[in-house]
């Protein structure tokens, strides 16, 4: 049998949330059972407001082989971390994986349609247990029948591209199909971040990676779209947190992460609501979260963000201290005292690690139940060559040859993904003797790239494009891919996230000999490596 998770709340979000649920939930029960799928649902209601009618009490008197869970307004209470944030989607879809009968669990949302080819590849049942099995998700306008939205023509340009991004980016939470050992097994998506819900889903794949798992495309899913969904919600809403998705946090902290033992509250008993069995409370009246895991907890909320308004100069900083020092053959002896600036200098130090970068630094971690938190190298015995770098260096002068003279740091935004596999693709330029590059890519994620600065080493000559003029300006020619074999350059960097493998797809189509991605060959195994220079 398979289980399919979902999680809502009564508050109507998105607008006409009851609409989208019940359109999609029937037409992928339809599926499901025209192929002689066995199949349960189970529905998760998050903290729902006391003065409107459950949305669980018309989901199990609608929908077939159903039951509804419903955490309450006083469990929210005691577990957000955040006022803006009423509604912690996968905690909400963590107690209804702890509570799923089926030998197969699907992860899903209320506004998600599966495609034939998606529900053909769940009915065929060959899994591994040591895979994800994940869907490509297609933005389509509500408004189309199942047949209109097939056709590219109606697609929306937006969400993953065309095709499949890598196994961590993109749409994940949208639909991730595994066996319930799987989930058991990694316990969930993250419970001790409790004032964010972005990029879990993202964190959960890395996690997966980190502890050995696979991750597999079977198939599209379309998504209807709808306001308030996170490209609809204006940017300074997402940028700055205020919005109810939560500030953005470095999910790459600590991995390989662990929930505890009672994930998905899965110590807490249900009691059936008005005697209906398929419609269950969470008894609350044994819920707390430890003093002890509170505190760390809201330790946590400083440690992995940093204020949207504040440019992350000390990560830029520690991103070229890296790239110079693989450059000139020093090490790097670091002078940590904030624990903001070591959980950026760690990840670094894990990219820093893969081009045999010495990076030294006396932090020690503190005690952090289910983080594999790897200690930094020692510097017991310092060398006159060694660069001596206190705080990442925000306040004291630079060394000669670190900070970038051509193309500069300039205010670059908290996003540690991408500092991080920048910070590769140039040590690995540097390595392979590429000196003089093209960006592709011309649009808000490039201006993000360009803000983090580029080493002197490598010389940006054009930005390149397909999608017509750009819409900002850097003072570096524009030019269509089309033209891009008369640019005297060594190697094509690709500048985006959810597009990156249309664009890397294009370029090979074009014959462009050399092309660096920045994530779909990110290292699964980069963070279980165990301390790096150890």
């Amino acid at each position: 049998m398979i289980t399919i998770v979902l999680a809502g709340r009564n508050d109507d979000y998105g607008g006409n949330f009851r609409e989208r649920l019940f359109r999609t939930t029937l037409h992928n029960s339809s599926l499901l059972s025209e192929r002689g799928v066995d199949y349960e649902y189970l529905f998760a209601e998050w903290n729902p407001l006391p003065d409107r009618p459950l949305v669980s009490e018309e989901f199990v008197r609608r929908i077939p082989n159903s039951s509804a869970i419903i955490i309450p307004p006083g469990m929210h209470q005691s577990y957000s971390l955040n006022s803006n944030m009423p509604f912690h989607e996968m905690a909400a879809k963590n107690a209804a994986l702890r509570r799923a009968k089926g030998e197969r669990v699907i992860v899903t949302n209320a506004d998600i349609l599966f495609s034939e080819q998606l529900a053909d590849r769940i009915a065929a049942a060959n899994l591994r247990t040591d895979t994800l099995y994940r869907a490509h998700r297609i933005d389509v306008a509500p408004q189309l029948t199942p047949d209109e939205m097939r056709n590219p023509a109606n697609q929306l340009a937006s969400g993953e591209g065309s095709l499949a991004p890598c196994y961590y980016l993109g749409a994940g939470g949208d639909f991730c199909l595994a066996s319930k050992q799987a989930w058991s097994s990694l316990r969930g998506f993250n419970e001790r971040v409790r004032f964010s819900t972005r990029a879990k889903d993202w964190q959960f794949f890395l996690n997966a990676a980190a502890r050995g798992f696979r991750t597999e495309f079977i198939g599209d899913c379309y998504h209807l779209d709808h306001k308030e969904g996170f490209r609809n919600t204006p940017r300074h809403d997402t940028s700055t947190g205020s919005g109810h998705f939560g500030p953005a946090w470095d999910i790459e902290f600590g991995l390989p992460f662990g929930n505890p033992d009672d994930w998905g509250f899965g110590d807490l008993a249900t009691v059936p609501v008005n005697g209906n069995p398929s419609l269950l409370l969470l008894d609350e009246s044994n819920f707390a979260i430890p003093q002890a895991r509170g505190i760390c907890d809201l330790q946590l909320s400083t440690m992995l963000t940093r204020p949207p308004s504040v440019p992350d100069y000390a990560s830029a900083r520690m991103y070229h201290a890296i790239c110079a020092a693989h450059r000139q053959r020093r090490r790097l002896v670091f002078n940590i005292q904030d624990a903001r600036s070591a959980v950026a200098l760690a990840g670094l130090n894990a990219v820093a690690s893969l081009y045999d970068v010495d990076v030294l630094c006396a932090w020690r971690w503190p005690e952090m139940e289910g983080f594999h938190l790897r200690p930094f190298r020692e510097p017991h015995h310092l060398k006159s060559s060694d660069w001596l770098l206190l705080e990442g260096f925000e306040h004291e002068a630079e060394p000669a040859g670190v900070a970038p003279t051509r193309h500069r740091i300039l205010k670059p935004e908290f996003d540690p993904l991408l500092v991080r596999r920048l910070c590769r693709a140039c040590l690995r330029m540097q390595a392979g003797g590429i000196r003089r590059i093209a960006l592709y890519g011309a649009g808000l994620h490039t201006q993000k790239l360009l803000n983090w600065g580029i080493p002197d080493s490598i010389e940006v000559a054009a930005i390149v494009t397909t999608a017509g003029p750009a819409d900002f300006q850097w003072g570096l020619p524009v030019v269509p891919l089309a033209d891009s074999s008369g640019l005297d350059i060594d190697a094509i960097l690709l500048s985006s996230s959810s597009f990156e493998q249309d664009m890397m797809h294009e370029a090979q189509r074009r014959g462009i000999s050399t092309v660096i991605p920045l994530y779909s060959d990110w290292p699964q195994d980069l963070w279980r490596n165990g301390p790096p220079n150890a």
